[in-house]
């Protein structure tokens, strides 16, 4: 079975804050390996948070916490 992997682009209502995801199925123990880089910043983008989380709910929760913050 092929692992998931996906960059995911999020911007949010503010033109200050943007963050560049890169998700990663079954990925240094966690079931979701989820690394957040600053999305303004030019290459290569600040690493802000690594986190793993447990299930596609857990990701898309925190996605949608990112961008309301």
């Amino acid at each position: 079975m092929t692992e998931l992997a996906m960059d995911v682009y999020l911007y949010t209502g503010s033109s200050e804050k943007s963050y560049h995801i890169e998700i990663t199925e079954n990925y240094e123990g966690d079931k979701f390996h989820v690394v957040i880089f600053d999305g303004k910043s030019d290459l290569p983008h600040d690493h802000l948070e690594t986190i793993g989380l447990n299930n596609e709910k857990e990701v898309f929760d925190y996605l949608r916490k990112l961008r309301e913050e």
